[in-house]
């Protein structure tokens, strides 16, 4: 599965949305996901990717914007290996 699959699949499961709600370009506020509930969203996709996003959160506004940042992440852990 990849990120944004599996973000998808968090994101339906966390909040209880319908999968076919989140589209990659689906608007987080449209999804009654505000600000804080990003941030706190950020911190169980850090446990499940074994991750840190801490400062790098920027303006995440889409279930892609979520899926881009990870992956950028992933892709830097992967090069400092």
């Amino acid at each position: 599965m990849d990120t944004l699959s599996n973000i998808q699949a968090m994101l339906s499961k966390e909040y209880d949305l319908p999968m076919e709600r989140l589209a990659p370009d689906q608007s987080l506020a449209d999804l009654g996901i505000d600000s804080l509930t990003t941030i706190e969203f950020m911190f169980k996709l850090e446990d499940k990717f074994s991750i840190r996003l801490s400062e790098e959160r920027g303006n995440l506004a889409t279930v892609n914007d979520i899926a881009v940042l990870v992956d950028a992440v992933l892709r830097r852990n992967t090069a400092k290996a």
